[in-house]
């Protein structure tokens, strides 16, 4: 059996449960022509795709000679075999191989390390565990191909669209030309039902945070109190934008001007947020203050670095293990560390650059109150969604590349020494 030990499975030479099986060892008295067709050789997984076996149906009466041409390999996927053979089909290539078919390790990563229950009782943290297996490439405890945590993010995301953008478009639109309804009264209605869902989850990750156990809290501090950077970066955003709601919308007659630029202040305050640290990376300026897991004068890490560990480890559930497979990662992998800070270029300045577009159409009188109200509204969300897409496809092809060239060994895979990491792990109890 395996030992299981602080998100990892060791494996020994000695442990004949996960050797591959040899074909040596299997005489042709004591071998059937399944476990021929199933026994592989190390080189032949190499050069060739795993195949798909199935049973077809044959004859009776068909003999078991395997010089008997009723056994002969089929030549094409329609040819039929008789009973107890088996047909072999070619198959598109699998995206990964099977447990059965990957080769031989000492040790390899097991994602229940990552699960809530196994946090409570390791000893070990990923990080550790990697530092003990620079062979390995850190692995992150989250895909957008299964689970149930990526709905929860899809649907919050969706969520947050309909209330922020289409809702007061709707609303505003709607009742104007089609209700022909007073604008304060469009506008205490907008206000007042305007960003639930997101005070709601704004309210559920702080209180995750402040929770007795330590899962969701930043790296390096038990200080139930502490919150993390998006936390900071949200209540700012919250507070601006709700500001402008109620100074916009209090007069008789509204300052719709106000009121739109509610929407580019978000790309403002995050796109600030965002481009402020990653300024701090570049010039190598120590922290000021605790950023997440980046305790103060620390070095801090490029800007999107805290966006994902914070998003993910909190509002996707994944937790401290995604904060320590992360600080891993990062350390461990170059390319990793470079498609972050341009991601944080890319994410920062572009944004900062469209809010200012945005505001400069909300403000002039060239463009009517109408016109205004409904393109700052809109367009933040499409930049979003465009730049979504073109950070997906970015990272995909990174991540691709970087998978390929640790496996190659083509650049070096230092490990630093606890002195030199920038994000400290701690582990000890939580305090009350």
């Amino acid at each position: 059996m395996p030992e299981v030990t602080y998100g990892s499975i060791e494996r020994s030479n000695s442990d004949p449960g996960f050797h591959q099986s040899d074909a040596s060892d299997n005489t042709a008295t004591n071998t059937t022509p399944l476990q021929k067709a199933l026994t592989l050789s190390d080189n032949h997984v190499a050069e060739a795709p795993p195949r798909r076996l199935s049973f077809a149906p044959g004859r009776r009466g068909s003999s078991n000679n395997p010089s008997s041409p009723g056994n002969a390999a089929p030549t094409s996927p329609d040819t039929t075999k008789r009973k107890g053979s088996v047909q072999v089909d070619e198959a598109p290539p699998r995206k990964s191989l099977s447990y059965a078919l990957r080769p031989e390790a000492e040790a390899y990563y097991d994602s229940r390390a990552a699960t809530r229950t196994e946090f409570k009782r390791r000893g070990k943290t990923l990080e550790e565990y990697y530092d003990d297996n620079p062979e390995l490439l850190p692995q992150l405890p989250f895909t957008w191909h299964h689970g149930n945590r990526r709905w929860r993010l899809w649907f919050f995301a969706f969520i947050v669209f309909v209330d922020a953008s289409a809702v007061p478009i709707a609303l505003y639109y709607g009742m104007k030309y089609a209700g022909d309804v007073q604008e304060y009264i469009i506008f205490i209605i907008v206000t007042t039902i305007w960003g639930g869902p997101t005070y709601l989850e704004f309210g559920i990750r702080t209180l995750r945070l402040m929770k007795k156990e330590r899962f969701y809290r930043p790296l390096g501090t038990t200080n139930r109190w502490c919150a993390d950077m998006l936390t900071w970066a949200s209540a700012l955003t919250i507070t601006v934008v709700t500001v402008l709601f109620i100074v916009g919308s209090a007069p008789h007659d509204p300052w719709l001007r106000v009121v739109s630029m509610a929407a580019p202040s978000i790309l403002w305050c995050y796109g600030g947020v965002l481009l402020a640290i990653t300024l701090l990376y570049r010039f190598n300026i120590p922290a000021p203050f605790r950023i997440s897991s980046t305790a103060k004068g620390g070095k801090v890490l490029p800007g999107v670095y805290y966006f994902i560990e914070d998003t993910l480890a909190v509002n996707g559930g994944c937790g401290a293990p995604y904060r320590e497979a992360l600080a891993a990662r990062y350390r461990a992998s170059p390319r990793f560390r470079e498609m972050l800070y341009e991601q944080s270029l890319f994410w920062s300045i572009p944004t900062l650059i469209f809010a200012a577009i945005l505001t400069v159409i909300a403000v002039i009188p060239q463009v009517p109150e109408n016109w205004s109200y409904g393109v700052c509204w809109v367009a933040p969300f499409g930049f979003t969604f465009v730049w979504g897409l073109i950070t997906i496809k970015w990272c995909k092809a990174r991540m691709v590349r970087e998978r390929l060239e640790w496996e190659a060994g083509e650049f070096p895979r230092k490990i630093p020494s606890p002195s030199e990491k920038s994000v400290p792990v701690q582990n000890c109890d939580p305090v009350a």
